[in-house]
């Protein structure tokens, strides 16, 4: 992973790719909304040193002292070279410099690499619910405190909402 750099992008044209990364995933996820992605608080780009984009992820869109963690993605390439951590650990230092206090995540249950990339990161499992989106699946919710003076349960609590957790 020497060879790959986690950088900031809000240049359009990179955006783009990036988009078109998320686009070609292998996954069965929800397809991507574009304005929602290119609108996000901060994207972090993994580029090689030649300018390739192998990765992305993002601190989706909101404002304030929570925000959320989504649309990461590596090229088949180039997985199982920390990529994945790299990206997770650069939007942790990013949220710090936006002033962001809690940083949390939804992820499928049989998303276990996603599931174990945040939990390397220092993230906490907080609970199960049912997907909103009618599909049967269950989200795991996952949160990391940035700061000692956070009520991690009433944020977690206010961001739920009505979803049904899971038993």
């Amino acid at each position: 992973m020497s060879d790959i750099q986690f950088v900031i992008s809000e240049q359009p044209e990179e955006l783009a790719l990036a988009a078109q990364l998320i686009d070609g995933r292998d996954d069965n996820a929800h397809p991507l909304d574009h304005q929602v992605f290119f609108d996000s608080r901060s994207v972090v780009l993994a580029k090689t040193f030649e300018g390739e984009i192998v990765g992305c992820a993002a601190i989706k869109a909101g404002k304030g002292t929570v925000g959320e963690l989504g649309y990461l993605v590596v090229s088949s390439h180039y997985r199982r070279q920390g990529i994945a951590q790299g990206l997770t650990q650069k939007r942790i230092e990013v949220a710090k410099a936006l002033g962001i206090l809690i940083l949390y995540a939804t992820i499928r249950a049989e998303n276990t690499l996603s599931q174990a990339n945040l939990l390397k990161a220092g993230f906490q499992f907080w609970r199960d619910y049912l997907s909103i989106r009618g599909t049967g699946n269950t989200v795991g919710w996952y949160y990391l405190a940035l700061s000692a003076n956070v009520d991690a349960e009433a944020i977690m609590l206010s961001l739920v909402g009505d979803r049904i957790q899971a038993v």
